[in-house]
């Protein structure tokens, strides 16, 4: 039997060991890059390129937000889904599931929070 120090010091390791993941590496919230466009996702909230601040639909591992006014295609729904903790495809000009709603991007992670 192990004795009491030696037990709570291997809990104490598997504990941070498990704490140290980053708690959102399988959500779609974060910092994304296409190039030169840049949004973030924040729950509900999002960031767009053109850095204004709107509301959308949040799921764990995907967004859909309407392109708020004074933006390229305002008023178009914008669809995105997480591919992988790095990766995110971004249907741009409308329904993802209509071949004619002008293809999709792919975006990735950014390095570092933008502005």
């Amino acid at each position: 039997m192990l004795n009491r120090p030696c037990y709570s010091a291997a809990i104490a390791v598997v504990l941070l060991i498990f704490s140290a993941a980053p708690a959102a590496a399988d959500a779609i919230d974060g910092n994304w890059c296409n190039g030169a466009k840049h949004l973030h996702i924040a729950g509900s909230t999002i960031v767009t390129s053109g850095g204004v601040r709107t509301q959308g639909e949040y799921g764990r591992h995907d967004f859909t937000y309407i392109v708020p006014g004074g933006e390229e295609n305002a008023g178009r729904r914008v669809y995105m889904d997480l591919w992988g903790d790095d990766v995110m495809q971004l249907w741009p000009n409308g329904r993802k599931s209509d071949p004619k709603s002008g293809g999709t991007q792919i975006w990735k992670r950014c390095a570092a929070p933008t502005s």
